[in-house]
């Protein structure tokens, strides 16, 4: 069983490790949907100006349950304020709060 408030501490403890306030910086997460692999990806997008963009793989939620990272969402984004990008995801809503995911 995942629990939801293990994973966004791991995800944030790992997060808070990369990130450093910089001038003409965008950090953003980036969730992404591998429907090959059935898991979940988390990355941290790094881009400077006048840099090449980067994305550092963060953590791999090992379930296809979108209840689950719903709930790792909810919990991350009490913890940060960074933009969530949600990749390969489609037309489809969070089972819970029935809203869009994007």
């Amino acid at each position: 069983m995942i629990d939801p408030k293990q994973e966004a501490d791991l995800i944030y403890r790992r997060l808070s490790a990369l990130f450093t306030a910089q001038w003409h910086c965008q950090y953003r997460i980036d969730v992404v949907n591998d429907h090959y692999g059935q898991t979940f990806n988390f990355f941290m997008d790094i881009k400077r100006q006048h840099h090449r963009e980067r994305s550092i793989p963060l953590h791999t939620l090992r379930t296809t349950d979108l209840a689950t990272l719903e709930r790792v969402i909810t919990e991350l984004r009490q913890q940060t304020q960074l933009s969530l990008n949600f990749v390969s995801f489609g037309r489809t809503r969070w089972p819970l709060s029935q809203r869009w995911i994007h």
